[in-house]
């Protein structure tokens, strides 16, 4: 990866966007799908559509949702400490003994997450994981007064104070990679694509509240039309020692991203990305989905009277963490994949399976 695109994939990673709060980071990706497209716009709840080539007979989409499970203040009580509610999917069990930031009115707070020591643990306390409610930030004052004057509120979002982190090879780590990737993917096609070689009109789009059940997909799905919809997000690796292949499928980190069988996915549409695979020499994985799982393609692929829609899968371990990791090169064969597919288009293709 050129170190251009892995800056930007940083600064991603590393700028806060709990869903309902992805003003920040979708200026930044503004400003990188600004340098490609022909047009960029956003509604009123932050979906950006990045647009080359419009006025194409006919439209594909490439989204990506910008925004990360995190937490937020619930209450603050009289001794100081700041009491969580979860945004989107967080993994309570390892939401304790965790540095953390509170996004408050006055700028950011740090803080911790409290975690009651071994020597004082009950074996209750070692059976499961804490009620979300159970879990409470401390950011070093006595009193409430002195946490509101730091500019802390009910209704500040909290995120984990972690960052990138690269590993070996190209596998690195970080928060909210889920799915700040897609974001890169969508931006990065926008820049990687042939225009001469274009037949349709490529909206590049960042989503909004995907963590709180697709939102934002559903309203871009509404409002865009597409004609075809390219969603990529991660997708569970099973490559670790704690996970059943023959339960959850094969699916291995730096082999390529997955393409999926079953519910959202488009025959024609998947057969389409496996002909632009085969054809470029990108490497790709199956994945069995039907009921597992839902991602902004389940949002497309039902907008309006039906929009042919494939999902695809970026294969991320330890996914809802505090450090969920992936390769790079699974990353930029996701954008190479677009690339070929939207070059291949014709705005005359036909996805009538009848």
């Amino acid at each position: 990866m050129e170190a251009e695109q892995k800056q930007f994939l940083k600064d991603l990673l590393e700028t806060p966007s709990p869903s309902g709060f992805e003003t920040e980071n979708l200026r930044r990706w503004r400003e990188r799908a600004e340098e490609a497209a022909d047009t960029v716009r956003s509604d009123s709840y932050g979906n950006t559509v990045a647009t080359v080539n419009p006025g194409a007979d006919a439209s594909v989409v490439v989204a990506g949702h910008v925004d990360e499970v995190g937490m937020m203040v619930n209450h603050v009580s009289e001794d100081g400490f700041l009491y969580v509610k979860k945004v989107g999917g967080l993994d309570e069990g390892v939401a304790e003994a965790r540095r953390v930031v509170v996004h408050g009115e006055e700028g950011d707070v740090s803080g911790v997450t409290g975690r009651k020591p071994i020597h004082l643990q009950e074996d209750e306390d070692k059976e499961s994981p804490p009620e979300i409610a159970d879990v409470y930030v401390d950011v070093g004052v006595d009193s409430e007064e002195e946490a509101r004057q730091l500019g802390v509120h009910v209704g500040a979002p909290v995120t984990y104070d972690v960052g990138y982190t690269e590993l070996a090879e190209d596998v690195v780590a970080g928060r909210g990679i889920d799915n700040r990737i897609g974001c890169w993917v969508a931006a990065e096609t926008l820049h990687a694509v042939e225009r001469d070689e274009l037949d349709v009109t490529l909206h590049a789009v960042a989503t909004v509240q995907e963590e709180l059940g697709l939102r934002g997909a559903e309203m871009t799905g509404y409002n865009l039309e597409a004609d075809v919809a390219l969603v990529v997000d991660v997708t569970f690796a099973t490559d670790t020692p704690d996970v059943t292949e023959s339960k959850h499928g094969t699916v291995e980190v730096g082999e390529g991203p997955t393409l999926k069988h079953g519910k959202e996915n488009h025959p024609i549409v998947l057969k389409k990305l496996q002909d632009a695979a085969k054809e470029r020499g990108i490497p790709v994985q199956r994945e069995a989905i039907m009921t597992r799982g839902a991602t902004d393609a389940d949002a497309f692929y039902v907008s309006r009277g039906g929009v042919p829609t494939a999902s695809v899968g970026v294969p991320n371990r330890y996914m809802h963490t505090t450090s969920e990791v992936v390769d790079l090169g699974d990353v930029e064969a996701t954008r190479d994949l677009f690339t070929g597919y939207l070059e291949n288009a014709d705005a005359n293709d036909s996805y009538s399976q009848l």
